[in-house]
């Protein structure tokens, strides 16, 4: 029933190659569990942590699989940047002091505090059926030494695996997160990791401490969802009076050279580098969900080998570009190939000012009488299906 795969560490309460007429697999990607209980977090738990928990009932009802496809928990938002904080807060008038970096274990139990309907019902659940974490660029903690003990601490029974693959209606079918693909995440600590830990300990406290300038209503929750991260650049251009502004542009850029995401030289230089030249760098960050699916489809097509040496797929799967995507192609006497990226869990704003958008996707795979059968449904909208695919 199950292939080969990249496993890491495992804590499950009994053999994993279980015997059963019919495999049922779920997935779901970017959950983004962290910390925070109040204003700036990516998961609300009073709003969608019953979601999780209903899911859970039915999957231990199907007796089926769930895998989660990567960044299930945002460990990264939940540390602050190595260097220049303090300073930082300084140069900006503030009254925070910076916070301490955590174990991981410690994260782990923060982010139960903060999401205790969600994690509650997947630990239960964990010890119910067969339940994969596929390690992310936001909980890459997982797939590193303690990483698994970490998450055991808080009641979790699961496989950890970098790569899923199952054998399903006599198709391939391939999970893996995606940000392997990803320049500025696919290596631990990079670029993504550092912004994403100025966002959340230099970005937000200074919008909760300042505030934005009057006639302006800021609501960070909103600006943790912007995709990209680096969007939030736009935002406190229009949100903060000129002055302040370029103040804070200048702190915020030494910031990241501190800790990685620029050269240092940008540091020096930062009264040289312009906002519009920010916002062209992101460019390539914008679209990396379009080059994500053109790597899928050569994956499908046997023309591009997929990280930690999975098998070819018939069906593949990624999450971390945050928007949903399905594409199905043509590969003649192989049969039809299907890509599916899983978007988030999250609420994902496109600006800072409209409503956030929120669907809670879900993937459910299954074979009926030898045939592969897929389907996208949107919880958030009353399990409404949103794609379905058959194999011949």
């Amino acid at each position: 029933m199950s292939m080969s795969t990249t496993s890491i560490r495992s804590f499950y309460p009994w053999k994993w190659d279980i015997v059963s007429p019919r495999l049922i697999l779920y997935v779901i990607s970017d959950v983004h569990l962290d910390g925070e209980s109040s204003e700036g977090t990516l998961f609300d738990d009073r709003k969608n942590g019953p979601a999780v928990a209903a899911l859970c009932d039915r999957i231990a009802r199907e007796d089926a699989e769930l895998v989660l496809a990567g960044d299930a928990f945002d460990l990264t938002s939940m540390t602050p940047p190595r260097k220049g904080l303090g300073r930082f807060y300084e140069k900006m008038d503030m009254r925070a002091e910076p916070p301490p970096r955590l174990p991981v274990a410690d994260l782990f139990v923060r982010a139960r505090g903060a999401n205790p309907i969600a994690v509650e019902a997947l630990a239960r659940l964990s010890s119910r059926v067969p339940m994969t974490v596929i390690p992310g660029n936001h909980d890459r903690h997982l797939g590193e030494p303690g990483g698994a003990q970490a998450l055991s601490s808080i009641g979790f029974r699961v496989h950890i695996e970098r790569s899923v693959a199952r054998k399903i209606g006599e198709r391939t079918v391939v999970v893996q997160h995606g940000h392997e693909l990803d320049e500025g995440n696919h290596e631990r600590e990079g670029t993504g990791e550092a912004m994403t830990h100025v966002l959340h300990h230099a970005i937000i406290p200074f919008l909760r401490e300042k505030g934005p300038r009057p006639g302006v209503r800021m609501d960070p929750s909103r600006v943790v969802a912007l995709r990209p991260e680096e969007a939030v650049v736009s935002v406190l251009e229009r949100w903060l009076d000129e002055k302040t502004f370029r103040k804070f542009f200048r702190n915020l850029l030494s910031l990241l050279a501190q800790n990685g995401y620029l050269p240092r030289v940008a540091g020096i230089l930062s009264p040289l580098i312009t906002a519009n030249r920010v916002r062209r760098a992101i460019e390539d960050q914008d679209r990396l969900w379009e080059s994500t699916a053109f790597t899928a489809f050569r994956a499908l097509q046997g023309r591009r080998k997929l990280a930690y040496d999975a098998p070819r797929p018939d069906v593949l799967v990624f999450g971390h570009t945050h928007i949903l995507d399905w594409a199905v192609q043509e590969r003649g006497k192989r049969g039809d190939g299907l890509y599916v990226n899983l978007g988030t869990w999250t609420e994902r704003c496109f600006d800072a000012s409209s409503p956030p958008d929120l669907s809670l996707p879900l993937l459910r795979i299954d074979d009926e009488q030898g045939r592969l059968r897929v389907s996208l449904v949107a919880l958030a909208d009353q399990g409404r299906e949103l794609q379905r695919f058959e194999s011949a």
